[in-house]
């Protein structure tokens, strides 16, 4: 649960929480592994503002109300504030322990202008010495350190104390607002660098309030963490969690938030957590949205997809180098938007302990002509440890094809793992999920073996397929279960047993005597031909003891010549085809079938007998058939020539063939 509200001091930051759960789907334990805990330091901010002769009493009292706005801004914060006015000399208004006894805001109110010179440098070594560092004055040891410099006039001393240098050795952080005549490059060396972030320049006081909205957001960036002085936020808001693998008890978790966006991962083992991050990474790259284990040569690998990297996304591959986890390959997406690299599965097609290929996601890519939302691409994963494309895959919808890839188990007994994927928004946000098959040379085939819809399994689901897993079974029976997640509900689909079925044809006897034959005669009378036998092997492909299955068959006597020359019927010569429903069990099956031919065959061609088979009630059987399976079988009836034939010419214009004929049986599978 990555997005887990925390409150630090007034200050909402967002945490995460993980769960172990056992078999049993009960809560084993749980670990919290955040990033970063509350911070505890606070901020020690304070005003030191110009009271010179230089500006009106108008001008100093839009000074104070500057001062003001700001606190009350901030004042839920774990800020605490103290001001000190400075001319020639400097006068403390209010310190840490006024702000937080509720005192100050009186005591700014009360405060007169000072109206003499302006020694900035003096008033520099006072607010550090008597304010800054000072803990009587209610001053934080370990707060960050933060000096707003507010004037008119360029300083009238000099920094022959070397102030500066010791607010630098501090990591004070030094913002100057320069009103009026007050030139930039006297107060380079005062405010913290660099300088367009920490020197602001307006014309008057009125220009404070424009300045506020800004001056206002740097104060936040910075509240308890001196890392984000700098302006980035580290781990406040990292989301740790929000993609998560759990691999030889060890968490792996995604943090994408860290490190003003970058992302980072984070190893938990033993309460332990050692960051992965990618020194390339720009801001806003979501690494860690993402993750995926591999193994290559007992080699541990980590996959993780930076969706937002240069707005194209990125996939970078980690490999360990015995102490640290080092970036080795980067793959970068082609289509902005496309959000490549959202989804990551690594796939170990063999399941020989090795992983062979790398599935990322891309579901934003869209195909404007065909109308398609979203991508996934294969990639080998070679010896050498690099990545190489190796195809891509789509489906025709708009559904966000590819937000969720798992690698299931063999579904269909051959050997090789099989792949889940989601397309959650697809038939109006309804949902669907993808099966592709194993594939040993390209990683998963191109186009799905079944297709399963969300508002088939329950009307009214939502986001069917957001979530997969399909590595487990749960009901122990030999047989891989799918887990899809969707809105607020998670639905397991049970695999069923798959069957191979092997066809066969045959016949007897295997050479037919015809001297009975006569194109003379009534040419409409028939002989029989052969007996066919057609033969069924149903073998199971998975590991369950699987039932019976219900299969439709067709025969077709010489299906692609015109001329009669075979049948079924005895009487009636345009039976050419039968067609039956047979229930198959396990081992074998033979059925057997007279077959006729005209009394009158001038045409002594092979005769072709060719079987189609498919599966009845497939959606509602126990048992499938393997979609590989070879659903035809062909026998041709061939004429061997007998060496006495004879040749007797007929008084007539035609000649009569007078011979003996066997026949034999050329099996063909197609």
């Amino acid at each position: 649960i990555p997005n887990v509200v925390r409150a630090c001091h007034k200050k909402l930051y967002l945490n995460s929480v993980c769960y172990k759960i056992t078999d049993h789907i009960q809560q084993d334990s749980s670990v919290t592994p955040a990033s970063q805990g509350c911070t505890k330091k606070t901020v020690d901010l304070v005003f030191l503002f110009d009271g010179s002769g230089s500006m009106t009493e108008a001008e100093f009292n839009k000074n104070k109300d500057f001062i003001v706005d700001i606190i009350d801004s901030l004042k839920n914060t774990s800020v605490k504030f103290a001001a000190v006015q400075f001319s020639t000399y400097y006068s403390k208004v209010f310190d840490f322990n006024d702000y937080q006894a509720g005192t100050a805001l009186d005591k700014l109110h009360k405060e007169p202008p000072m109206r003499t010179l302006t020694n900035t440098h003096r008033a520099l070594r006072f607010v550090l010495e008597h304010i800054l560092e000072n803990s009587t004055a209610g001053a934080s040891a370990d707060a960050t350190k933060v000096l707003v410099l507010i004037t008119d006039g360029d300083p009238s001393d000099t920094d022959r104390h070397k102030i500066i240098e010791r607010y630098n050795s501090k990591n004070i952080i030094r913002f100057v607002i320069m009103v009026k005549a007050a030139k930039q490059d006297k107060f380079t060396h005062i405010a913290s660098q660099p300088i367009v972030k920490y020197a602001f320049k307006i014309e008057n006081y009125d220009g404070l309030t424009g300045i506020l909205e800004i001056f206002q957001k740097q104060i936040f960036e910075m509240e308890g963490s001196k890392a984000a002085l700098a302006g980035n936020m580290t781990n406040e808001m990292s989301q740790s969690g929000f993609s998560a693998v759990f691999y030889n008890d060890t968490f792996i978790l995604g943090s994408v938030t860290s490190n003003s966006w970058r992302g980072s991962l984070q190893d938990t083992q033993d309460l332990k957590k050692t960051p992965t991050e990618d020194p390339d990474l720009h801001t806003v790259s979501y690494m860690g949205d993402s993750i995926s284990v591999g193994k290559k040569k007992n080699r541990l690998l980590y996959f993780t997809g930076s969706p937002q990297f240069k707005r194209v996304g990125q996939v970078v591959l980690f490999r360990h180098d015995c102490e640290n986890w080092t970036p080795v390959q980067t793959l970068q997406g082609r289509q902005i938007g496309s959000y490549f690299g959202a989804e990551l599965c690594s796939v170990d097609i063999d399941s020989d302990g090795n992983t062979d290929f790398l599935l990322v996601g891309a579901p934003l890519f869209y195909h404007p002509q065909e109308k398609r939302e979203g991508q996934i691409y294969v990639y080998t994963l070679t010896d050498e440890m690099q990545l190489t494309i190796e195809q891509n895959v789509t489906v025709s919808s708009m559904g966000r094809f590819g937000t969720s890839i798992s690698s299931i188990a063999d579904l269909n007994g051959d050997g090789l793992r099989d792949v889940a994927v989601g397309a959650p928004l697809e038939d109006d946000n309804s949902g669907a999920v993808y099966i592709y098959l194993g594939d040993r040379r390209t990683g998963i085939r191109s186009t799905f073996s079944q297709r399963i819809m969300g508002r088939q399994i329950q009307p009214g689901l939502r986001f069917f397929g957001q979530a997969i897993d399909g590595d487990v079974d749960l009901d122990v029976d030999g047989l891989p279960d799918v887990v899809i997640g969707s809105q607020d509900t998670a639905v397991v689909l049970r695999s069923k047993p798959v069957v191979n079925v092997l066809a066969q044809l045959s016949f007897q006897p295997k050479e037919i005597r015809t001297e009975k034959m006569d194109c003379l005669g009534n040419t409409d009378e028939t002989v029989p031909m052969v007996t066919l036998t057609v033969c069924f092997e149903m073998v199971e492909t998975t590991k369950s003891k699987s039932r019976g299955i219900n299969i439709s068959y067709t025969l077709n006597m010489d299906p692609l010549r015109q001329s009669h020359r075979g049948f079924f019927s005895p009487t009636d010569g345009r039976v050419r085809n039968h067609t039956t429903t047979q229930e198959l069990r396990d081992g074998v099956t033979c059925l057997n079938y007279s077959t006729y031919m005209p009394k009158c065959v001038e045409d002594t061609s092979p005769i072709s007998i060719r079987l189609d088979f498919f599966q009845v009630d497939s959606e509602s059987a126990s048992v499938i058939l393997n979609v590989d399976s070879n659903t035809q079988a062909a026998v041709e009836v061939c004429r061997l020539e007998h060496p006495y034939t004879r040749i007797h010419t007929h008084a007539r214009t035609h000649a009569h063939i007078q011979q003996n004929i066997s026949f034999s049986a050329l099996l063909q599978f197609k």
